[in-house]
């Protein structure tokens, strides 16, 4: 039995006519009226169990915010700590040159900067 490309044409417009009709005799249309209102689902979706459950995600984003705070933190105090020590071998390489060219006001604003930074370095350290 061979069939034609007529016949199948003639197949599918069968199929084609009864499939719309017969969504017409069962009511479903494809498209709601213009009228129609879609209302939500009222009822309230449980929480997730991972969220609820998995609290060892939430430690160790704690824990990891932690540390690189911390690392933060040391990375300040070994920049001023460098800081510090430079400016406390420019003073003495200033005070045991022979020619001492550098007044003492210069001098005192090295001290004073070496002061300040030495308390910053304290502070840091006992914050935790």
């Amino acid at each position: 039995m061979r069939i034609t490309a007529a016949g199948v044409g003639f197949i599918l417009s069968g199929v084609l006519v009864i499939q719309v009709h017969g969504d017409r005799a069962f009511g479903q249309n494809q498209s709601p009226p213009l009228n129609h209102v879609i209302i939500p689902n009222p009822t309230p979706r449980p929480p997730d169990l991972k969220d609820q459950y998995d609290t060892n995600s939430k430690d160790q984003n704690t824990q990891k915010e932690l540390s690189v705070r911390n690392q933060l933190r040391a990375r300040e105090i070994w920049l001023q700590s460098n800081q510090l020590l430079l400016l406390a071998q420019q003073l003495d390489e200033e005070a045991n040159s022979a020619a001492r060219t550098s007044s003492m006001a210069a001098k005192a604003a090295k001290v004073g900067k070496i002061q300040k930074l030495a308390q910053s370095i304290q502070d840091k350290l006992k914050s935790d």
